[in-house]
C-alpha cells in the first residue's frame, strides 16, 4: 500500500535541492536527499538516506491545480500557492522517516502548507517540523 502526502508551494519558491538539504540539516533531521536531485525535472523514486541507511521516496513536482480537484476542502487554505510536491512511499519506515522529514523541512522553507490525505492532517510552516519530529520519536 502506498501512501502519499501534499506540499502545497508558490512556483517562485521551488528551492534547488541545496537549499532544501541545508533545510533539512537546521530542522535537525538525519536525512539527505540525493546530490543530483532537480526538484523542477526529477520525478519518480528518489534515493536518499535515513540515519545513514539507504532508502528513498517517490517524488514529484506538478501544478497544484490537479491535486486540489480531488482535495477541493483544502483549497482555500492552499490559497494561492499554485503548485505541489507530492511524496509516495510504501510501507518501510525508513521511507516514511524520510519523506515526512524531508516534506517538513520544504514545507518550513517555503512558506507552504503540509497535507497528509488519509488523515486528512493539515499543517502550516510553523508547526509542522515539531509535529514531524513527534511523529518520528514514535519510528
Amino acid at each position: 500500500m502506498a501512501l502519499e502526502l501534499h506540499i502545497f508551494l508558490e512556483d517562485s519558491q521551488v528551492p534547488t535541492r541545496e537549499v532544501w538539504q541545508q533545510a533539512i540539516e537546521e530542522a535537525g533531521f538525519p536525512t539527505v536527499i540525493e546530490q543530483t536531485l532537480d526538484l523542477r525535472r526529477d520525478t519518480g523514486f528518489r534515493p536518499t538516506t535515513w540515519k545513514e541507511q539507504a532508502t528513498g521516496f517517490e517524488f514529484y513536482l506538478e501544478p497544484a491545480v490537479g491535486v486540489l480537484e480531488s482535495y477541493p476542502h483544502i483549497a482555500e487554505q492552499v490559497g494561492s500557492r499554485d503548485m505541489c510536491v507530492t511524496f509516495r512511499w510504501g510501507g518501510d519506515l525508513a521511507e516514511c522517516a524520510a519523506a515526512i522529514s524531508s516534506a517538513a523541512a520544504l514545507t518550513k522553507l517555503v512558506g507552504g502548507i503540509y497535507f497528509y490525505p488519509d488523515d486528512d492532517i493539515i499543517r502550516t510552516a510553523d508547526d509542522v517540523v515539531e509535529a514531524t519530529r513527534e511523529e518520528l520519536s514514535a519510528i
